[in-house]
């Protein structure tokens, strides 16, 4: 059975896809690679989209079967803000018949996840629908926890946003969070974001950019209540403050008020968020948090924007 756009929102929003990226043009990616309708134009070999499908080959799709006429310059917003997010979150492959080509070549194509592609088809039955939706969720879970698992088990590389610079951590929690804030978090709604500070629990300096530091005109002073994060988008006049909560507290209100003090001549406005590697770590904290900063739950991709109660 053939889904639509509306039908496809729905699914996302029911397996708790980020809301930022659950959008028609998501939904028209998913639609483009389960179509099995005979075509010409595809790469070598294929004969429908659904044995994989380029970039332009989902925007014809959008183009002549949906009347969707997308300019070419959106393919960057197609890879970047759908079709990336679909494969980090378990729904779509990326060059499953070379896993090896370089995801620059022209070659590079999408394929459904099996198990997301027989989701899709049940879409006539609710009720069957509604459950394997919360078993597929259970499953993309589980893959995100063997994923930090693994990254617990070595040294922890942490590499900075546009540069060529790698920061080694030893392993655990903490660092673990703080990799994924820089390497996730920084990227979430296509914004710029550069790494001006990267604490430690044993050196608070490990990782200082002086020039960044000025423009926010702040010191780091090694008796500082410094946050574990903080990256400055210069496009948008924002400074990113973030909270790594492996066991010690989120941005309560009275640290909210500690961070203001401490950034109070920053020129730039302020976004504080806790990130939690763990729901169960969140939960014990979730009644503290300050209003009107955001929270991150590595373990399952969750984001929370907390407002005045």
């Amino acid at each position: 059975m053939k889904t639509n756009v509306q039908e496809i929102l729905t699914i996302l929003e029911g397996m708790a896809f980020p809301k930022q990226y659950t959008n028609e043009l998501t939904a028209i990616c998913i639609l483009a690679l389960q179509d099995r309708t005979p075509r010409s134009g595809l790469i070598k070999g294929h004969t429908c989209l659904a044995e994989g499908a380029r970039i332009t080959d989902i925007l014809n799709y959008a183009r002549n079967d949906l009347g969707k006429n997308y300019a070419e310059n959106t393919r960057e917003t197609v890879r970047k803000n759908s079709l990336k997010q679909l494969v980090e979150f378990g729904l779509v492959h990326v060059n499953k018949d070379d896993p090896k080509r370089s995801v620059n070549s022209g070659k590079t194509n999408y394929t459904l996840v099996e198990e997301f592609s027989e989701l899709l088809q049940l879409q006539g039955n609710p009720e069957l629908l509604a459950q394997k939706m919360l078993n597929f969720a259970d499953e993309i879970t589980l893959n995100r926890q063997s994923y930090l698992a693994e990254l617990q088990q070595h040294d922890i590389m942490i590499n900075v946003p546009f540069s060529d610079t790698i920061i080694p951590y030893s392993p655990g929690d903490h660092n673990v969070i703080a990799k994924l804030i820089v390497e996730e978090i920084f990227k979430e709604d296509d914004r710029e974001i550069h790494l001006a500070y990267l604490g430690d629990t044993k050196d608070k300096s490990k990782f200082l950019n002086g020039d960044l530091l000025n423009r926010l005109e702040i010191s780091i002073d090694q008796h500082a209540k410094l946050p574990d994060v903080i990256g400055v988008d210069l496009n948008k006049g924002e400074v990113f403050i973030f909270e790594a909560v492996a066991s010690s507290g989120p941005v309560d209100t009275l640290r909210k008020k500690e961070l203001e003090l401490l950034f109070a001549q920053c020129p730039y406005q302020l976004r504080m968020a806790t990130v939690f590697l763990k729901r169960n770590v969140f939960q014990k904290y979730s009644n503290n948090i300050a209003p009107d900063t955001t929270v991150y739950v590595i373990e399952n991709r969750m984001k929370i924007s907390y407002k005045e109660y």
